[in-house]
């Protein structure tokens, strides 16, 4: 019993030592390569998140949220600034942010309140006037998970329920032919799709194209997919096509949540109704915001999915109904009824409740931004990208994902796997500095299942993915630190 004892002490004590190894190295420097996970937030940031909590603790949070009223309006100024936003009245009166943008927890948050509600207001529409039979939702194949199964859930539930057959189908990606391989580039083909807008693909009437949706940017490589050209086309369908109706024939849905401050972006040229962005990732906001961008028509003609008091106000106390101990009938609309309104423009889609610091936060993030100038700051994070890309695509046992020499368009991600060792095991070694060189690099794993269709269509499996996300405080030294930390670590691997 006793040599057991000692056997299973001595296991302990070697097991606890190998985990100790990469720990007991002394991280001197944080190298963050995680800027498309969580980047760093620069010092006003955290300054205008704190200066806020520090005045909730004085008076209350209320109070506060009344006092930083001001601050928190200059926020949507700058959201809408930063993405292009902006229309022109006939009247000659100002442009007034929050119509067309609202301030939300997250990118998945924004782009789930948009997406249900402008497919249940096209079903009621299709229900009580067209008697259409079936819909089709269009998604890339660089599509985050968390849409794809949003579409799917929706066309799953809704064709029990409405009577209508809804439909998801992935737009498919342009591919390339190398030797006698042809490999697909995750971006829109845009042939392809002018060919489903013409009615030239068997098996998808486009007068039954409810919406389309398009990944700028995915999480899971660099690639940048073509939403202008994009948008032109679905503008031109919908001019020329257009039923008459509040609502386009086809919904544009643009997620944004990777390119929004790492890009320069101008909703108006891409012609989307709407987009979807996060504030954690390369606009370098506090995490848990994110915002939503609905053209102001778009916006009016919704019924939003999910409300609070605060999206759809209560318009008038109902009328006591007689000899009644109970309140009934409340969603009649009549005297008795509970009667409630909408928010004018994008504010329909905000609840009562919001974080005000890390709002402010997020504004202070976006005016750092703008002050460096978003032309400069694509040109870092592309430059960098590449950089990094290329340096990489020559070290023995690494495999660059979509990596191809016909982009037009790259950006600041880099994603890659190594034959022989798991994506985890480099990511523990390289975030602990196992290198031994003092710096610790910050990195993320992409699963094969966060893009579920471009994974499926370039047979990566379950394959998972190291990713690397540059941006425009990064260094070319850093590069290089990181290059021969890879290399140290597959070399000792081998």
């Amino acid at each position: 019993m006793r040599r057991l004892f000692l056997c299973l002490c001595l296991l302990v004590a070697l097991l606890c030592h190998v985990d100790s190894m990469c720990a007991a190295k002394i991280c001197t420097r944080h190298v963050h390569f995680n800027n498309a996970g969580a980047s760093p937030s620069p010092p006003q940031v955290l300054d205008a998140t704190i200066e806020h909590m520090r005045l909730e603790s004085e008076v209350g949070a209320y109070r506060a949220a009344e006092l930083a009223s001001d601050k928190v309006d200059r926020v949507y100024t700058s959201v809408a600034q930063l993405i292009g936003a902006g229309y022109s009245n006939i009247d000659g009166s100002g442009y007034n942010p929050r119509d067309e943008i609202a301030l939300t927890e997250s990118a998945t948050v924004s782009w789930t309140r948009v997406f249900y509600s402008m497919l249940e207001t096209k079903e009621r529409e299709l229900i009580s006037r067209y008697h259409q039979k079936e819909m089709i939702i269009l998604v890339s194949e660089a599509e985050y998970a968390a849409n794809c199964v949003a579409a799917v859930k929706f066309a799953r539930d809704h064709t029990q329920l409405s009577g209508i057959k809804w439909r998801v189908v992935g737009i498919p990606s342009s591919v390339i032919t190398k030797g006698t391989t042809r490999i697909s580039t995750g971006m829109v083909d845009l042939d392809s799709l002018q060919s489903i807008l013409d009615g030239k693909v068997d098996d998808i009437n486009p007068a039954s194209i409810a919406m389309i949706c398009i990944t700028h940017i995915p999480t899971n490589c660099h690639i940048v997919n073509p939403v202008t050209e994009i948008g032109n086309m679905i503008h031109d369908f919908n001019t020329k096509d257009q039923i008459n109706g509040a609502l386009p024939n086809i919904f544009y849905l643009v997620d944004a949540c990777q390119s929004v401050g790492q890009l320069v972006i101008n909703v108006k040229e891409m012609k989307c109704h709407a987009a979807a962005a996060t504030g954690r990732k390369y606009v370098r906001g506090p995490r848990g915001t994110g915002f939503l961008y609905v053209q102001k028509d778009i916006a009016n003609a919704l019924q939003p999915s999910h409300i609070d008091h605060a999206a759809a106000p209560v318009v008038r106390v109902m009328t006591q109904q007689p000899n009644q101990g109970v309140c009934v009938g409340l969603e009649e609309e009549n005297e008795y009824g509970l009667l409630h309104s909408y928010q004018p423009g994008a504010a329909r889609f905000e609840f009562w409740e919001a974080n005000i610091a890390a709002r402010l936060g997020l504004g202070a993030a976006i005016d750092v931004s703008l002050a460096i100038g978003m032309d400069k700051i694509e040109n870092l994070c592309s430059t960098y990208g590449e950089m990094l890309r290329k340096r990489i695509a020559k070290i023995d046992r690494v495999n660059v994902y979509h990596y191809n020499d016909h982009d037009q368009h790259k950006c600041g991600i880099v994603t890659f796997w190594c034959n022989g060792i798991e994506a985890s095991t480099i990511k523990e070694m390289l975030q602990n500095g196992c290198q031994g060189d003092g710096c610790c690099f910050h990195l993320s794993i992409v699963p094969a299942t966060s893009t579920p269709l471009d994974s499926s269509r370039t047979g990566l499996g379950m394959k998972q993915l190291l990713r690397a996300s540059l941006s425009y405080f990064n260094t070319a030294d850093e590069i290089e630190l990181f290059c021969k930390a890879l290399q140290s670590i597959l070399h000792s691997a081998a």
